[in-house]
């Protein structure tokens, strides 16, 4: 059976940097999750309080898009495909979907296994490591990383807010979209 395309061509969102209009959403607390460059799962777990949870839903080979592969500068096809969702106290808060070419598993075959520990974690105790900035997009419900992000979610959603970046482990790419989920308002309540 082929794999589904990790994203499609037809619903590619409107990504742009922080400094054009509308990049970024009005709410300001959304925002600060957004723009902050910080380790997101320490910010998770420092907003939680206690009973962080990361659940892997998938690593997979999957068909990738132009977009990804263009981004990953990849002629490769097909691109594992981490789906992770992070929570804290039982609220689903991020969706996380890390794209990595076969050039750059080849040279860090330690991404094949991270199990359930963050990629962030992983990363931070490398040496080389570098991140691009942030892109920015609204998504609407029917693009394939919302619709990956709320499976089995305890809300819907109209759309939700993205960001991407890439990260360069000496030099090899890793492409990650996170997708900032509607739990993010309870927790901050909190």
């Amino acid at each position: 059976m082929e794999p589904i395309e990790a994203h499609s061509a037809n619903d590619t969102p409107n990504w742009r940097a922080p400094t054009q209009p509308d990049a970024l959403p009005d709410d300001p607390v959304l925002r600060g999750w957004l723009e902050d460059r910080g380790s997101l799962t320490r910010r998770l777990r420092e907003a939680g309080k206690r009973n962080f949870s990361l659940s892997v839903l998938g690593e997979t080979m999957e068909v990738a898009s132009d977009e990804d592969r263009r981004l990953l500068d990849s002629k490769d096809r097909r691109l594992r495909v981490r789906r992770v969702r992070l929570g804290c106290d039982a609220i689903e808060l991020v969706f996380a979907c890390t794209l990595m070419p076969r050039s750059t598993l080849l040279r860090h075959p330690w991404l094949k296994k991270l199990g359930d520990r963050p990629l962030g974690e992983a990363l931070a105790d490398r040496d080389s490591v570098q991140r691009t900035d942030f892109e920015y997009a609204w998504i609407a419900p029917e693009h394939s990383l919302v619709s990956h992000a709320m499976q089995a979610a305890d809300t819907t959603s109209g759309g939700l807010w993205a960001r991407r970046s890439r990260f360069l482990v000496d030099g090899s790419p890793i492409l990650v979209y996170e997708v900032f989920l509607p739990g993010l308002a309870r927790i901050e309540a909190c």
